[in-house]
């Protein structure tokens, strides 16, 4: 059975470029976009699709406040790690407590902005801060964005704290007062690291700091000697008490992130819940942000197996279009069950009208706003589409080999509904043979309830009754003398020039026709001799190449 769309149609159809372009934010958000996968339920699709419209108008509206939320989920860190330390009685740092307490910091400043928008949060959003959670991390009530063992954790740790700031008092006044008695009584400059450097010129200074018994000798250079303070039993004692004091600081401290940390893990699904809101929130947002970017629309989302665009676009190639200075001509076309076939000259865009049609279900299916005017689609289970050339190296298989053994598996799915995308069909063998399995394939796939399309530019492979039949414009309505003057005035010839003057837009063919002969034009601009596109011209008003004679 064909997944829904492999990873090499993905490439293909722009749809990578697509999903890079959609940027949550957060940790969650990111990984959310990881695990999308198309919609099959088409109520879900529907209440997904409607909950990016609704938010992608509210920022429409609301950018200020969206701006704001997007700076708060850009600071949002990744807590899962932590919660799950906690949940399996481990102590977390005081870095993850930190982190776990800017977590719920940002839950509360987005509560409020979000309350300011005109639409209400659908339940899978929701997100809730917590008096208790918020007095956990902030028993002072300062409302600090900063983090850390706080004293009204605990008595013991007040009473710890307050001894170590008097004794630390107590020693810097002790170093200062003999820091002053030693430089009164020597005259000599002591620095604030408590050191003294000498000369070794000055032996007389060397002599009477060296033979001190408040100096120990530290290092010299080639120049001087380095000497410092020290600090004498009664500092020192006071210095062995501020030790002791430190580890009984630190013992508790670690009692009390024990404590917080089994706080913490009672509230893990309440914390879990909102991670889950951020998530879906964030890609949503994402989603609308790309919406916006590409003018997209809400695709209506309909029963029975329908494909219908309405000025459709290629995002990828519209951006490098824009690039040349050039516009991409939308695309309308509306596709059901059964065989369509596209018809045109190379060049004519053929190709990307199937990209296009497969890029916009998939990006529908998928939950998101199409770029399109308007669009109407069903649930594909599939997406297959065969463009470019399908050789086999592995196997060893021709380029007509390679596509036949692709489109065998497209085929033995067609009875499922799904989408079947073939781009000029058997074009990698000869014209005859090519024109035959083209045409039979198309008449298999007329009664299947596949949306089939298959562009084509043979003669008669859509004048079968029963078979939508679209033609690209092409050149068809061109002013050649126009064109010819245009080629003068410019300095773009030859392809750049044809791209420009060519209309890649369909039309409905409801009589059977021959496929216009935009490539015998293509190749007189291109400067092939006329006597030749002459020969071409008579073989085909014989009718040389009719393979259903």
């Amino acid at each position: 059975m064909i997944k829904y769309m492999n990873k090499d149609v993905k490439s293909l159809i722009g749809f990578n470029y697509i999903m890079n372009q959609l940027q949550p934010l957060t940790p969650y958000g990111k990984d959310k976009k990881a695990e999308m996968v198309p919609f099959f339920n088409i109520n879900d699709l529907k209440e997904e699709l409607n909950k990016v419209e609704v938010i992608t108008q509210s920022i429409k509206d609301n950018r200020n406040i969206f701006n704001q939320v997007k700076s708060l989920l850009a600071h949002v860190k990744d807590i899962r790690n932590s919660l799950y330390r906690a949940q399996n009685d481990q102590i977390l740092t005081v870095i993850e407590l930190y982190e776990i307490k800017s977590f719920m910091n940002i839950i509360e400043d987005l509560e409020l902005l979000i309350d300011k928008l005109s639409f209400d949060s659908s339940e899978d959003m929701l997100i809730s801060s917590s008096e208790e959670l918020k007095r956990l991390f902030d028993p002072e009530n300062k409302e600090l964005k900063t983090y850390y063992i706080y004293d009204e954790y605990s008595e013991a740790l007040t009473n710890i704290r307050e001894e170590k700031r008097s004794l630390g008092k107590q020693i810097k006044i002790k170093k200062t007062e003999k820091k002053n008695r030693l430089k009164k009584e020597l005259n000599i400059r002591i620095n604030p690291k408590g050191e003294v450097i000498v000369s070794k010129e000055d032996s007389e200074l060397n002599d009477k700091i060296s033979d001190h018994s408040d100096f120990e000798y530290l290092s010299e250079s080639y120049m001087a000697i380095r000497y410092k303070v020290k600090d004498g039993i009664d500092i020192e004692k006071l210095l062995d008490r501020l030790e002791e004091l430190k580890e009984r600081e630190e013992k508790e401290e670690l009692i009390i992130r024990e404590r917080l940390s089994k706080e913490i893990s009672k509230h893990k699904s309440f914390i879990d819940k909102n991670i889950q809101s951020i998530s879906n929130m964030d890609l949503r947002i994402a989603k609308a942000y790309l919406a916006m970017k590409f003018n997209c629309t809400r695709p209506k989302i309909t029963d029975g197996n329908k494909i219908n665009i309405v000025d459709g676009i290629h995002p990828e190639v519209q951006d490098e279009l824009a690039k040349r200075k050039s516009e991409f001509i939308p695309i309308s076309i509306n596709l059901s069950s059964g065989s369509t076939c596209i018809t045109g000259a190379n060049m004519g865009g053929k190709t990307i009208t199937l990209k296009i049609i497969a890029l916009l279900t998939a990006m529908a299916q998928y939950g998101l706003l199409v770029p399109a005017r308007q669009m109407e689609a069903s649930i594909a289970e599939y997406v297959y589409v065969s463009i470019g050339d399908l050789q086999s190296i592995d196997s060893g298989l021709s380029t007509f080999g390679g596509e036949i053994y692709q489109v065998k598996s497209a085929l033995g799915e067609s009875n499922r509904n799904g989408l079947i995308l073939i781009d000029e069909l058997a074009r990698g063998t000869n014209p005859k043979e090519g024109y035959a399995i083209s045409k039979a394939i198309v008449k298999f796939l007329l009664d299947k309830p596949s949306i089939s399309v298959i562009t084509s530019h043979y003669d008669n492979v859509a004048n079968t009754e029963g078979v939508v039949h679209y033609q690209v414009v092409g050149l068809e309505n061109l002013d050649y003398d126009k064109l010819k003057l245009e080629m003068g005035k410019s300095d773009i010839h030859g392809i750049e020039m044809i791209s420009t003057f060519m209309d890649y837009r369909l039309k409905r063919v409801e009589e059977h026709t021959q496929v216009p002969r935009d490539a015998l034009n293509i190749a007189r601009f291109m400067g092939l001799q006329e006597e030749v596109l002459n020969i071409a011209e008579d073989i085909l008003t014989r009718g040389e190449t009719n393979y259903e004679k």
